[in-house]
């Protein structure tokens, strides 16, 4: 029996060094294993915001492209002389007062949490649509040049939403900053 003693308190020993190294093993992965879940959370964070910017400018661009939007295509270009020009109309998510204000309501819309263009995730974007005019109205496929979207003469609309996207995790802001945007253009000729 005396043999046993000795051996015992080895076990103890060792138990008690196996939980210190443990603990400072945990206290030494805890900041990566920190890290990398907030790198992870950021990232899928962006995704979803990519994702709300470009449901948004989708249905912006399906609206400003519909007939039902000609009149706002033709008090936009009211002003803008005989050539073909390209105007541009930019706004806040969700929208003021301004010519474009069914347009940026439907893309709020979009991405909307409770049904109003208030509840978008993506307040505090900007939104521009682009029409293009000949002649103090806007362009249609009647009198088009038949040119891509970036001529001043094509039937096209372009719709472009930019959103800042806030970073939450402190040590990523040295490599990607505090912020950085999300910005999502698509252009689409008009139906009218």
């Amino acid at each position: 029996m005396p043999l046993r003693a000795p051996k015992l308190r080895r076990r103890v020993g060792t138990r008690r060094r196996s939980r210190g190294q443990s603990l400072v093993e945990a206290a030494v992965t805890l900041p990566f294993v920190l890290l990398l879940a907030l790198g992870v959370t950021d990232i899928g964070r962006a995704f979803y915001y990519r994702e709300a910017v470009t449901n948004a400018t989708r249905q912006a661009l399906r609206v400003a492209a519909s007939p039902t939007q000609q009149a706002t295509a033709n008090t936009v270009c009211a002003s803008a002389g005989a050539g073909p020009v390209a105007t541009s109309v930019t706004t806040a998510l969700p929208p003021g007062a301004t010519s474009v204000t069914t347009i940026a309501n439907l893309a709020s819309l979009e991405s909307s949490s409770n049904g109003t263009p208030a509840g978008s995730v993506i307040n505090g974007a900007s939104m521009t649509v682009t029409f293009h005019c000949l002649a103090n109205a806007g362009v249609i496929n009647a009198t088009s040049d038949g040119s891509g979207p970036s001529s001043a003469g094509s039937d096209s609309i372009t719709v472009s939403i930019t959103y800042t996207f806030s970073v939450i995790t402190p040590l990523l802001w040295p490599v990607v900053g505090t912020s950085f945007p999300i910005t999502v253009s698509s252009s689409q000729r008009t139906e009218y």
